[in-house]
């Protein structure tokens, strides 16, 4: 039971105390809560969750759905903390991956899947993981890592579903870095049996059409600007860089020649000095016009060919119940 003081008794009762035990009271109260606090909240956050393991599963799954990745993540990581041995952790540290491939932290997803792929390797979990290890690398940038991953995975499992997906990612990797030919090689080794085998097999032609994509000479277009100012931007195509550049380097020298002719020394050596910027710039546009043509043409060739044929891994096996859940308690 729970005992009460008021002000006026608890004012006679330090009254009859000494002065020395006074003192020692604050002491003795904070020693008190010290020892009391951790005692507190080791019990409270020892408190089980108010939800159910199949309500924080469908609460998480919800919030991937409305796109609210990072607090899926949330309810996945409470859902692992409080029912450490329900035999849906591996599906559960899955769907944390993916939230965090789907919020675009490819980092953070490469780490989930590295620790679900070791945690589970014998489920299907986790061999999916290794696939979307890779897809993170792809994600990133990282192309020489991501074709290391795809080639131990095919080589470890040459005849199973994951060796022939392992390999039809391998060779996107081979397309993203332009070795075309590798990459067609890669497509054509994919399994007759695989359902990635038709497309497999028009990637492999496609592939080696990107050795004659349309493209022009950097060297080229510098030397023709540098003989007549924008004459490189339009034989990259930009007519309107072309006479722009011809009509403000063509000002410049006329202003030169004129300044020379009036023997306006001065005004022909500032004249000059900003003619040797804009020549100069004339030069370095024309060459870097024709890296952008270039580059421009593979990526859009490289896009037409995702937009057809680029494969996204499985995420294995979802519980049917979701969507019952889902249409009954939302």
């Amino acid at each position: 039971m729970k005992q009460s003081y008021d002000i006026a008794e608890a004012h006679a009762l330090l009254s009859h105390l000494p002065n020395r035990a006074l003192r020692k009271w604050p002491c003795l109260i904070l020693l008190i809560l010290l020892g009391l606090q951790p005692v507190v909240l080791t019990r409270a956050s020892a408190e089980p969750t108010s939800l159910t393991a199949d309500q924080l599963i469908v609460f998480a799954e919800r919030l991937m759905y409305e796109g609210e990745y990072f607090r899926a993540i949330t309810e996945y990581r409470r859902f692992l903390f409080y029912y450490p041995d329900e035999p849906r952790r591996a599906m559960v540290h899955f769907r944390i991956g993916l939230a965090f491939y789907r919020g675009e932290s490819y980092g953070e997803a490469l780490q989930t899947f590295r620790e679900v792929s070791q945690l589970y390797p014998y489920t299907a979990y986790g061999q999916q993981a290794w696939l979307w290890q890779g897809e993170s690398l792809v994600r990133q940038g990282q192309y020489a890592a991501a074709e290391a991953l795809y080639t131990d995975i095919s080589t470890h499992f040459p005849h199973d579903t994951i060796g022939q997906q392992a390999r039809y990612q391998l060779a996107w990797t081979l397309l993203y870095r332009r070795q075309w030919r590798d990459a067609a090689a890669q497509f054509q080794q994919v399994a007759s049996d695989s359902t990635l085998y038709p497309n497999a097999q028009l990637l492999a032609q496609a592939a080696l059409e990107g050795e004659h994509l349309p493209a022009k000479s950097p060297l080229l277009a510098g030397i023709l600007s540098g003989l007549l100012p924008g004459s490189g931007q339009l034989y990259n195509g930009r007519l309107g860089d072309a006479l722009l550049a011809c009509l403000l380097n063509g000002l410049f020298i006329a202003g030169i020649v004129e300044a020379v002719h009036n023997n306006a020394a001065t005004v022909a050596g500032i004249l000059s000095f900003f003619e040797a910027g804009w020549y100069t710039g004339n030069v370095y546009g024309a060459i870097n016009g024709a890296h952008k043509y270039n580059r421009y043409a593979t990526e859009t060739f490289l896009r037409n060919l995702d937009n057809r044929f680029r494969f996204v891994p499985p995420e294995a096996h979802t519980p049917q119940t979701f969507g019952i859940r889902f249409s009954l308690g939302f």
